[in-house]
This record gives structure tokens, C-alpha cells and sequence, in this order.
């Protein structure tokens, strides 16, 4: 036994060491493209006001910026141990095929559970609304109603799920995601080349949501999941309350987390998110899809 593990600890070691230097080939060949598309409108005299060309342009210096400032991250979070993982959804290597399109699941584009239409009336109902939706819902609590100013909203485990597009479209301007993938973020940023003012104002970044920034404790007023949890769950034994744990560390007191969940157990959510320190705003456990859960921080 002690021989087989050591040859699946070796195989797990020599897959993190491609993926790392997939990762760096990979920024090496956009930073090359990058120079060839600019040398084009120096050199050769592209027009500069054809769109799509310096739409291309604008996106691979984003994606070279989101690689550079995350280097050490993905370097960190390639690390990742899910040797203990439950099912196949709990492991790193089974979200990064199918990102690459080598999954279960769409590459392009995936809505986990369900999408953002079943998500809007409840988004309206109990959480911290923009500006842009405070004008015309019909639904506003007091404490909702008295929400002013722009409303930071963390996305964890976005994957390629366009909720995140669709949440800025609803009116959410301030908004971060992140994923232990590099290759979901690269699918985020797919996404979002179809919104130029998305482009410029979201923050993707690659995170484990065991871990979290130190400077972001008590910064964001929203925490929209779905899925995240349940991933987290089945990557291993005690992984999920450590995210929990750190989504209490970064949202503010009075702030909202809306979980949509289909796998995490009953008793570990209210272990998780005991009444002591939460306040269960939406119980989602008789929801006939995935239970949409809503809890704030006291």
C-alpha cells in the first residue's frame, strides 16, 4: 500500500508541475500574440477604428493582466489537496477538463442548478439592491430600501456560470469573482468581452475559497454562491466550514450571503452557519430545485 500511494502522490505532483508550466506557456504565447496585434496597427497601419480588432486587442491585455497579478495565486492554488475528495466534483483536475472542454459540461458557458431568472426575484427580495433596481422594485424591506452607495458583491467559485454577467446587468457595478481554475477565469473573461464596461470594472481573480485575501475581511456587503459550497463539501473533510469560516471573515457585519446549494447536508449548514452568529433570513430546504439560501451577518 505505502508503494501505491507514493506512485498517486508522485502522479499528483508530476500534474500540478504541467499544469504550472502550462500556465506560463500559456501567458507566454498571449503576451507574444499581444505584440504581433499591436506591431499590426504600428507596422502594417490597421485601422484603429476597426472594433473587433481592437476588441481582440483589449481583451488579451486584460487576460495578460489577470495572469500577471495572479501568477503567485495560481502558483498557490495548483497546490490544492483533494486527494480526500468525495466524488470527481470535488477535485481541481475534474473542473479544469471541463473548462478546457474535456468535461461532463459545456466549456463555453455552464448555469449551475439554474440560472439567473429563478435567482432575480430573489435577489430582489432579500438582499442589498443597486440603485438601478431600487428605482422600480415593489419589494423593499427597510433594511434593504436604506442600502445606498455602490454594494461590493463576492462571487466565489464562479466557474462559467454567466450569473456574474448577468449580475452586472442587474445593476451591480462592484463586483469580484474568483475560482481555484485558472481556466474558469479565463472563461469569465470570454464572457464578459460581450460588455465592455464588464471588461473594465469586475475583478477575476484566482483564489481558494479555504484562504482568502487578509484585506478583505469585512469589505463586501453581498456573497452570491452557487455550487461553490457544494464543491468545497465533496473536496474533503472539513474543507467546506473553512470557506464558511472565511466568507464570516470577509463580509460585513449586517451583510448578506445568498447560498444555492443541492448537496451540502442540512445539519453541517446549521452547524456552519449557527444563529449565533447568523441570521437565517431565507431557509431554502423545501425548494423543489436547489435550496436558495439566504443568511446575514449579524
Amino acid at each position: 500500500m505505502p508503494h501505491a500511494y507514493s506512485k498517486v502522490k508522485r502522479k499528483q505532483m508530476d500534474t500540478r508541475h504541467n499544469i504550472t508550466h502550462t500556465y506560463i506557456n500559456r501567458k507566454a504565447i498571449m503576451m507574444i500574440i499581444l505584440h504581433a496585434m499591436r506591431l499590426c496597427v504600428t507596422i502594417f497601419l490597421v485601422p484603429s477604428s476597426s472594433s473587433r480588432f481592437t476588441s481582440k486587442i483589449r481583451h488579451l491585455e486584460l487576460v495578460c493582466k489577470s495572469l500577471s497579478s495572479d501568477e503567485k495565486e495560481f502558483a498557490s492554488s495548483s497546490e490544492y489537496d483533494d486527494s480526500e475528495a468525495e466524488s470527481q466534483f470535488g477535485t481541481k483536475e475534474y473542473w479544469e477538463s471541463t473548462y478546457n472542454g474535456l468535461g461532463d459540461f459545456p466549456m463555453e458557458e455552464y448555469s449551475w442548478y439554474y440560472g439567473f431568472e429563478t435567482m432575480k426575484p430573489m435577489i430582489t427580495r432579500y438582499l442589498p439592491l443597486p440603485l438601478k433596481q431600487m428605482k422600480t422594485s415593489s419589494h423593499l424591506t427597510d433594511t434593504i430600501s436604506s442600502s445606498i452607495g455602490t454594494i461590493k458583491v463576492l462571487v466565489p467559485g464562479v466557474g462559467n456560470d454567466r450569473t456574474l454577467l448577468d449580475l452586472f446587468h442587474f445593476g451591480y457595478k462592484d463586483l469580484t469573482a474568483f475560482d481555484y481554475c485558472e481556466s474558469a477565469i479565463e472563461r469569465q473573461q470570454d464572457l464578459l468581452m460581450y460588455n465592455r464596461e464588464a471588461q473594465e470594472k469586475v475583478k477575476l481573480l484566482v483564489r481558494d475559497a479555504r484562504s482568502l485575501d487578509e484585506d478583505w475581511t469585512d469589505l463586501y456587503d453581498v456573497i452570491i454562491e452557487k455550487g461553490a459550497l457544494d464543491a468545497v463539501y465533496l473536496s474533503g473533510k472539513g474543507n467546506v466550514e473553512k470557506a464558511i469560516s472565511e466568507f464570516a471573515r470577509v463580509i460585513k457585519p449586517g451583510g448578506y450571503v445568498m447560498s444555492i446549494s443541492g448537496v451540502l447536508p442540512e445539519q453541517l449548514r446549521n452547524n456552519a452557519f449557527c444563529q449565533d452568529n447568523w441570521e437565517w433570513t431565507r431557509d431554502g430546504g423545501s425548494d423543489l430545485k436547489a435550496g436558495c439560501f439566504v443568511f446575514r451577518r449579524k
